[in-house]
């Protein structure tokens, strides 16, 4: 679509200026800031007033972005619609559109509302100039400078200098001290100070330094480590250009998104990296990098790993696993008709085993103790179905059943159906009769035998296998290998996320389980799952998410301020 905009000026003496200029856009926005696509200087204009709506078929849809609203045919609307053409007023400033005209697909004409300035004016309205009186301007203007620099700087300046004088005039309540060069009133961060204005002003008529902000936050990090991006827009900045104090009790912390995007939006041209270039979430924004273990599991060790054991992949990749150790479908665990336990049915929901941090942004790990061991008990003998064995140690594991059976078989009275059981082992004992030599190798060695049996079942068919991805190792001294659970404290390590804030969100909108059977899944949304209600710092009909929503600008794996 081709549209011409026009704005026709009105100068003194009858002088008119015309500027003009083309878009293809259907949505013009209207106000007095400088990023609207028609710009009015008016004050009588809000920052953001008006949206224009041009439709290919000549329907004109006029909506007000504020109270101040439109006019349209001399009626005060906020919103409204032509046909073909028509004008319509915002502020001092009538604009007429066409539909079809001059060659265009619409013609925008703006053109400020105001009575000619014409020479006659002088002759109906007689005025009286300066100089035609006893006053002089130049008098005037000498007079208000001198009583200005006596009020606002000599009096508070002999005050900073003088402070039995400084008091003196807040005794007086008539004289102005320095607290007039105040610019605004200081945040709460910073009320400790009162009027302590040394605290950071340690030179008068200077900027805050550097050097006073880190006297307090010096254990504040930088934003990128600066030997990777050595950027003067890193390096060279003051802290007081981001943080501008005297601007209200609430506002020093930056949250507008031209704080990153001016220099993410095009970083690649500033500094080698890879790092994609991001503008805004809703368009311009990388997908999401999450934290996995990406080696193989069963041929990891741990004594020898390395950084890249640990890489943030991004969820673009058509197949994304993240290697656990486990053996977990998500798929069962989530039955609608529930699972038998110990203590009988149980329908479990997400959570049923996880549950938030105190701080509520982050998940807590899974624990065996905490969230398995419940429903998955670790009990071995059904003659003691109390005791358990201990979890994620094989040679405890080993210790355990080598003593307990041991005992049984010294004990006797031992029933086993599984193995053989010698009599010396399943005959009751007369107290305080001890075995013969014979009898104790006979009951050791069928405790050996039994524990190993029991060992080589719990580990790899009946208990340690439903869950671990057990291999036979005849190097360990166990004789079996069961590698360590990779399980992510934090599966994005550049960003935040609030569970607590999506509490209304149910698990699986986000979160697709209900088929997963393996746990190598890595079941995190794609970015634009956060999109169906998340948008750039201006959208309009989602929630505005700007960078530092997710994003901190002192990120804590850098160094550290005092540090530079």
């Amino acid at each position: 679509m081709n549209i011409r905009i026009r704005h026709i000026s009105h100068r003194r003496k009858g002088m008119v200026v015309k500027n003009e200029l083309t878009t293809d856009k259907q949505t013009i926005n209207i106000g007095r800031a400088t990023d609207q696509d028609i710009f009015l200087s008016d004050l009588g204009v809000a920052y953001h007033h008006a949206r224009l709506t041009l439709s290919a078929n000549g329907q004109i849809g006029v909506a007000s972005l504020s109270t101040v609203g439109i006019y349209i045919n001399g009626r005060f609307l906020q919103s409204g619609s032509l046909k073909g053409q028509g004008a319509f007023q915002v502020g001092p400033y009538n604009i007429l559109v066409e539909y079809n005209k001059n060659g265009f697909d619409y013609d925008i004409t703006i053109e400020k509302i105001a009575e000619d300035i014409v020479e006659k004016q002088s002759e109906i309205l007689p005025v009286l100039l300066l100089d035609e009186t006893w006053l002089s301007r130049r008098r005037g203007a000498w007079v208000g400078f001198l009583l200005v620099m006596l009020i606002f700087l000599a009096f508070p300046l002999a005050g900073y200098f003088d402070k039995d004088f400084a008091q003196q005039q807040r005794d007086s309540m008539v004289l102005p001290d320095d607290s007039v060069w105040q610019t605004g009133e200081i945040s709460k961060p910073h009320k400790h100070f009162g009027k302590n204005c040394d605290s950071c002003h340690s030179d008068a008529f200077e900027m805050v330094t550097d050097k006073a902000c880190l006297q307090c936050h010096a254990t504040t990090t930088v934003h990128a480590d600066p030997e990777i991006f050595d950027m003067h827009s890193l390096q060279g900045v003051r802290c007081g250009s981001c943080h501008k104090e005297h601007n209200g009790s609430d506002y020093l912390i930056r949250k507008d998104q031209y704080l990153c995007s001016d220099c993410h939006k095009d970083l690649r041209s500033q500094v080698e990296t890879e790092l994609e270039n991001i503008s805004d979430f809703s368009g311009q924004h990388s997908e999401f990098r999450p934290l996995l273990f990406t080696r193989d599991i069963n041929t990891w060790d741990k004594t020898s790993a390395d950084e890249s054991s640990w890489q943030r992949v991004s969820l673009r990749r058509p197949v994304v696993k993240h290697e656990t150790g486990l053996k977990f479908p998500h798929d069962v665990h989530l039955d609608v008709n529930g699972l038998e336990s110990p203590t009988g049915n149980k329908v479990l929901q997400c959570d049923s085993c996880h549950q938030t941090d105190a701080s509520g942004l982050y998940m807590l790990p899974i624990e065996f103790e905490r969230d398995c061991q419940q429903c998955h008990s670790l009990s071995f003998d059904a003659n003691s179905p109390d005791r358990e064995l201990p979890h994620s140690n094989l040679d405890a594991l080993s210790a355990t059943l080598n003593e307990y059976y041991a005992y049984v078989a010294l004990r006797g009275n031992y029933q086993d159906d599984d193995i053989p059981t010698p009599g010396i082992i399943s005959q009751r004992r007369i107290p305080g009769k001890e075995l013969t030599p014979v009898q104790r190798k006979t009951a050791l060695a069928w405790a050996k035998e039994k524990a190993n049996d029991v060992k080589e079942e719990v580990i790899e068919f009946r208990t340690c296998g439903l869950c671990h991805k057990v291999e036979r190792d005849d190097q360990s001294a166990s004789g079996w290998k069961v590698p360590s659970v990779q399980i992510s404290q934090r599966w994005f390590t550049k960003g935040t996320f609030d569970h607590i804030a999506h509490r209304a969100t149910a698990c699986v909108d986000c979160h697709q389980v209900e088929e997963s059977k393996l746990s190598e899944d890595v079941l995190l949304p794609k970015i634009e799952v956060c999109r169906d209600c998340h948008g750039g710092e201006h959208i309009e009909n989602k929630l505005d998410t700007g960078c530092v929503s997710c994003h901190v600008f002192h990120t804590p794996d850098s160094m550290l301020l005092g540090e530079r």
